[in-house]
């Protein structure tokens, strides 16, 4: 996005003051914007969804007024190009001196994802019937909530997996928050495997697997997919990245499933358009795609074995 680098907040009762640049626009806006700030490494984004309606904000937290006023020009100037019917209010204002918890618990609620998966954030309860799980995970530095379209259609896929193959071995290729995996952990599948390059990652997703009491049937791994060795090979693959990377992937990923009817791969991080061109990339390495489902803007794909 060619935004400019700037410092990481400092405590909220500094001086001088922290200013913001703030928009709020819609989840399909924030989405893409949150996608492409992973993308880009541009770890001073911050998104805020409403899971009960149309609306989210983005946040930059920067330095200086001057810093902020930049920042909100650049955003607007990749935005509004690709999404000129979309709201907009844009504003930077001095950082109010509030506690961050406040404003995550604002638009972070406890919420059914998948038929028998609940996330929660630590500061609230929720009542899950007989044979459904729950997930404790507080919003954090690294990507994974529950509220994205690409990670929810992940546990979607999960949840029916479970139940239909119980017990598969399990890789998660871009770990982020862990929530994947300790899903796939509580759903009974085995064997899991969780792996990202960013280490940051690896340490905040294996304190989120300590806290939701399956830190032990989790191996977690600091690796590049593209130099990824894993150990034997899995039942399940589940990598919710970016398209590219899954094109450019697309044969390591195949090579770490086992060579079973029922072993699957699950594709997210793909904007719809981008769907047929990432199931073209596996098809010649003899996958096909089984199933898709689209969540808004974001497409998640099966792909297992095409038969012999």
């Amino acid at each position: 996005m060619n935004l400019p680098t700037v410092k990481p907040p400092q405590p909220l009762n500094r001086e001088p003051p922290l200013h913001v640049a703030r928009v709020e626009t819609s989840t399909a806006v924030a989405e893409f914007v949150d996608e492409t700030s992973v993308a880009e490494a541009d770890d001073k984004c911050t998104v805020w969804l409403d899971a009960d309606r149309d609306f989210a904000r983005i946040e930059y937290f920067c330095a200086t007024e001057g810093e902020a006023r930049h920042r909100l020009a650049a955003l607007e100037s990749f935005i509004r190009p690709r999404f000129p019917n979309a709201p907009w209010s844009a504003i930077t204002a001095p950082l109010p001196h509030e506690n961050w918890a406040v404003t995550w618990k604002r638009f972070f609620h406890a919420e059914k994802v998948s038929p028998r998966l609940w996330i929660k954030p630590s500061w609230e309860t929720c009542s899950p019937a007989p044979g459904e799980f729950v997930l404790d995970l507080d919003p954090g530095m690294s990507f994974g909530t529950g509220q994205h379209g690409t990670t929810r259609g992940c546990l979607v896929f999960l949840d029916a997996l479970a139940q239909k193959h119980p017990g598969q071995r399990l890789l998660d290729v871009g770990c982020g928050s862990g929530i994947l995996a300790i899903a796939a952990a509580r759903l009974g599948f085995t064997g899991i495997t969780a792996m990202d390059n960013d280490p940051d990652a690896i340490r905040i997703a294996a304190e989120n697997a300590a806290r939701n009491s399956v830190a032990d049937r989790i191996a977690f791994h600091t690796a590049d997919l593209s130099s990824w060795t894993a150990s034997g090979s899995y039942g399940v693959v589940v990598a919710n990245i970016l398209a590219s990377v899954l094109i450019a992937n697309a044969a390591v990923l195949c090579r770490l499933i086992a060579p079973s009817p029922d072993a699957v791969l699950i594709l997210s991080g793909i904007l719809a358009p981008q769907a047929e061109e990432v199931a073209a990339a596996f098809t010649p390495l003899g996958f096909e795609t089984c199933d898709s489902l689209p969540l808004r803007e974001w497409t998640t794909l099966l792909l297992q074995l095409r038969p012999r």
